[in-house]
């Protein structure tokens, strides 16, 4: 078998990798900070799995990104609050 058959025979397909991901963009002036200023929070992940888990592993990394970026907004938020308190 030389190396053309190899690249040239076509090979079904039992894994995919997934990439998802969640971005989120905050108004800072909702929270006393400079109007007109934003802050974007983004978040991506990738996995290889069988294709048979697919669907299961793409919704698990949409919900981690999402965790995180959430979790990142409220942090920024909750610092904002301090900042202000402390001016």
């Amino acid at each position: 078998m030389s190396g053309a058959d190899l690249i040239l025979k076509p090979r079904p397909v039992t894994r995919v990798e997934i990439v998802r991901s969640f971005s989120y963009k905050l108004n800072v002036a909702a929270y006393g900070g400079p109007q007109y200023e934003s802050r974007d929070f983004f978040c991506s992940e990738k996995a290889e799995c069988s294709i048979q888990d697919a669907d299961e592993v793409s919704f698990a990394l949409y919900q981690f990104c999402k965790h995180q970026v959430l979790q990142s907004v409220k942090e920024y938020i909750a610092d904002m609050s301090r900042q202000r308190k402390i001016a």
